[in-house]
């Protein structure tokens, strides 16, 4: 970043911080405007018009969709302000603190107030946005992104730091009440303020093109990491497989115990002693499929019960219930 960008990021962000220092009591608002923020202005203007720079294009583009976003806001916030009556109109009162003038000339502090809020607070929020969406590719993520970002730029620093700054001592007193329609109705026009100015960065095509040199945040390629880490991270293949679940290829398979299968014997001829794994019923389990006997030499299978003996025509005893004797 060049230090004229940086100078550039400083002084957008100056009137509204501006208010702020005058509601806290640290340095008037006349007294930063008149000091700092206008004659910094007029330097960066006069550089840009004798020794303009590609960034300069990014102020521009900036401060337009800036303004219009703050248009469509004020639409929405002096409907209710004029026609419904929900709040009170406090700009007027800030162009009275810009001027050094006392709170009753609200027809001049009306028109510093808006020149103000229009140039100052919405065209520098745009110049901050843009300058940093093209700073970092933003718009190569896509449009939801871009105006998401727009968005969360519009809710969490613009509209906290209002919040913060009502929450000031003197802060309900100088601007507005916080109330819950106040404090909804400032909350909505804040995100009527981000979608117009995302949608309206979503539009500059060239806006990579007024960056010069290497991105401060390359957001693209660490979305494109991000993802990649969090696919190598999965277990699954691509086509969600069965074969996610065999053995990574050189990873050892695991070991599978040995298992002893049972075989059937009669039970006149079974004994531990003589066959310790070849048990006797399951008691528990007589839904195991019937064992068989090896087949004869011709190939037929001999079906038998568990346990059972063919001479005696009874079923085995499963539940300890005593066998029933067949028919």
């Amino acid at each position: 970043m060049t230090p004229r960008v940086a100078v550039h990021l400083v002084l957008a962000a100056l009137p509204l911080l501006s208010i702020t220092a005058h509601v806290g009591g640290l340095v008037p608002m006349h007294v930063s405007a008149g000091l700092v923020i206008v004659p910094a202005a007029a330097v960066l203007v006069l550089l840009a018009v004798f020794a303009p720079v590609p960034q300069d294009r990014l102020v521009l583009v900036g401060l337009r969709w800036g303004l219009i976003a703050t248009v469509v806001y004020d639409v929405f916030r002096l409907d209710t302000v004029a026609l419904l009556g929900w709040w009170d109109d406090f700009i007027p009162t800030m162009g009275t603190w810009l001027l050094g003038v006392d709170r009753s000339e609200q027809v001049l502090g009306g028109v510093a107030g808006y020149v103000w809020r229009y140039a100052g607070d919405g065209g520098g929020l745009g110049v901050v946005f843009v300058t940093l969406a093209a700073a970092t590719g933003l718009r190569r993520l896509g449009p939801r992104w871009t105006v998401g970002a727009a968005v969360l730029f519009a809710v969490g620093p613009t509209w906290g730091g209002l919040m913060a700054t009502v929450l000031l001592p003197r802060g309900q007193q100088l601007m507005f009440p916080l109330t819950p329609v106040t404090v909804t109705l400032s909350f909505l026009g804040h995100v009527v303020f981000g979608l117009v100015l995302g949608l309206g960065t979503w539009r500059l095509r060239a806006l990579e093109e007024h960056w010069s040199g290497p991105l401060l945040v390359d957001l693209e390629a660490l979305r494109d990491r991000l993802g990649a880490r969090g696919r190598n991270a999965s277990l699954l293949p691509p086509d969600d497989g069965n074969d996610a679940f065999l053995p990574r290829e050189g990873a050892p398979f695991p070991a599978v115990a040995p298992v002893r299968a049972l075989r059937p014997v009669p039970v006149a001829t079974w004994t531990p002693a003589a066959d310790p794994y070849a048990a006797d019923p399951l008691p528990l389990e007589p839904w195991l499929p019937e064992p068989f006997e090896d087949p004869t030499p011709t190939g037929e299978v001999t079906l038998r019960p568990w346990g059972a003996d063919p001479a005696s025509g009874r079923a085995p005893d499963v539940f300890g219930l005593g066998g029933r004797r067949g028919a």
